[in-house]
């Protein structure tokens, strides 16, 4: 399975990159768990000095996936 979630270091600066081109980096559980816990992780590291979440490819991100809410 693809990691929904991308994490790196350059510098001082955490970046954090939504990785689900297929769905435009739309959001769902796991890209929004992915999200906070690349931030507690990068927040507990004294050597951070910013934080920066993106997307990849074409879109930052599509909003949320409706098909994934559609049950709910």
């Amino acid at each position: 399975m693809t990691q929904v979630v991308l994490v790196e270091t350059i510098g001082k600066v955490g970046l954090i990159r939504i990785n689900r081109p297929e769905a435009m980096n739309a959001l769902n559980n796991d890209v929004v768990d992915g999200i906070g816990a690349a931030i507690d992780t990068l927040e507990a590291d004294d050597h951070i000095g910013c934080i920066v979440i993106t997307g990849n490819e074409k879109a930052f991100a599509a909003g949320a996936d409706i098909g994934f809410m559609k049950d709910f």
